[in-house]
């Protein structure tokens, strides 16, 4: 559903936006979230046009997802803030009001707001329609789920790439003002792998020759990733259809353009499949880039974070970026540091590996990136790029060991924000493969 936002905090931006606009520049800010892209897919022979576009701007091939899960890393993305302190530490859990979105301080500043969202996880009663005077999620799509060649069929949960930039164009035809903030989400690469071509193939059929240990499952997994990048065709031909609007307005509008992703995807490295219960890099190294007038184009090597997007957008806005707590991205700093968590679950959880055995999950996980490395655990153990084959020891584990017990200190005093326990919308979520 399109909802519209009214009231006085409209209205005093609207008010805002007159006074700004009289002789200042126009500016749009766009900001393109990807679900389920993995860094290394956002290349040129999967993603031609947009690895173009991007080239043209300030580019980070690995920046790093808070979470391998949709709902907590769209939260850090608009709110600046990890897991821990806002409280989505997984998906069917509201974001509170109390903590203020990149939409909310944009609108504040005389922006107007319009986002367009292609999947269940990110439904405004989720709290993260907060700030935004248009809020568009209406999806089209029924999800059908197959386990051993049963098909389960739900409601429309998510929308293609087609649908997503038809819906963005009316955003852009529809928004009015000389300062515009638009957030497009798409879906298109997230299981099930084939579907933006007419061939679905979902992540429970791989679990399911997994768990039988099927010999079957190698040749499974390559014929899933090429189904993936089939859908990231289609989504590339769809963005560059947005891209070209975007252009158009260049007269009229100075533009940022800002695209990174939620989280990544698992095809068996490391033993793990799909997204969501595992750290490592394939799941959580995101791209990032940020193309405008007034951005050089460069590729950068220092680490870079969903929790710095925020803050990097109200820098370029010349925005107050108090609350934020990410850094500017704009300025280069070698020795920059990520961290991150594993998303919680309400029941204990077990991972289904490759090789068919089944992992208890335990209650918390956190990862640091820095230096080139990717250090992952809890208070007790500390691994490199979550594999238990490559344990780390001594005092640099030590330090970390103390600094994720840190982090986990801070989660239980945080604890996980409200959790929305309608029925429909669980049941929602369990169609998606999101379990609790």
């Amino acid at each position: 559903m399109i909802r519209a936002r009214a009231g006085l905090l409209t209205l005093l931006a609207a008010l805002s936006c007159v006074a700004c606009g009289g002789g200042g520049a126009k500016r749009r800010i766009v900001l393109v979230t990807i679900d389920t892209l993995r860094a290394d897919s956002l290349v040129p022979r999967t993603m031609p046009r947009t690895s173009a576009f991007l080239a043209e701007g300030l580019f980070f091939p690995v920046s790093f997802a808070a979470t391998s899960t949709t709902q907590p890393t769209h939260a850090t993305l608009l709110t600046g803030l990890p897991p821990w302190v806002h409280g989505v530490t997984r998906n069917g859990v509201v974001l509170a009001e109390k903590h203020e979105t990149l939409a909310e301080r944009l609108h504040g500043a005389g922006y107007s707001t319009h986002a367009v969202v292609a999947s269940f996880p990110l439904h405004a009663m989720f709290g993260f329609e907060q700030g935004f005077d248009r809020y568009d999620d209406e999806f089209d799509v029924p999800y059908v789920r197959v386990w051993e060649g049963r098909p389960t069929e739900a409601g429309t949960f998510y929308s293609l790439s087609e649908s997503v930039t038809r819906h963005a164009l009316d955003a852009i035809d529809a928004a009015q003002g000389d300062l515009q903030f638009f957030w497009f989400h798409y879906f298109d690469p997230h299981d099930p792998y084939g579907d933006a071509v007419g061939d679905p193939y979902p992540v429970q059929r791989l679990l399911a020759l997994a768990t039988r240990g099927d010999p079957g499952l190698g040749a499974a997994l390559v014929d899933a990733r090429a189904r993936y990048e089939r859908d990231l065709g289609a989504l590339d031909r769809s963005l560059g259809r947005l891209l070209d609007r975007l252009a158009a307005d260049e007269r009229e509008f100075e533009t940022l353009v800002v695209l990174t992703a939620d989280h990544g995807e698992s095809f068996g490295e490391h033993g793990a499949l799909g997204h969501g219960k595992r750290l490592t890099p394939e799941q959580i190294e995101v791209p990032l880039g940020f193309v405008g007038p007034r951005i050089d184009p460069a590729v950068r090597s220092d680490v870079a974070s969903s929790e710095d997007v925020a803050t990097t957008l109200l820098t370029w806005a010349g925005v107050d970026d108090a609350g934020f707590a990410g850094a500017s991205l704009f300025t280069v700093s070698e020795t920059r540091s990520a961290f991150g968590m594993r998303r919680t679950f309400v029941e204990t959880k077990e991972e289904i590996r490759t090789d068919g055995r089944r992992i208890p999950l335990p209650e918390e996980r956190f990862y640091l990136a820095r230096g080139g490395s990717l250090w992952v655990g809890d208070s007790s153990e500390v691994v490199l790029d979550d594999d238990s084959a490559m344990p780390v020891e001594g005092s640099e584990a030590d330090e970390i060991r103390s600094a994720f017990a840190s982090l986990g200190m801070i989660l239980e005093r945080v604890g996980t924000g409200r959790e929305l326990l309608d029925e429909d919308a669980q049941a929602a979520l369990r169609a998606l493969g999101y379990g609790r």
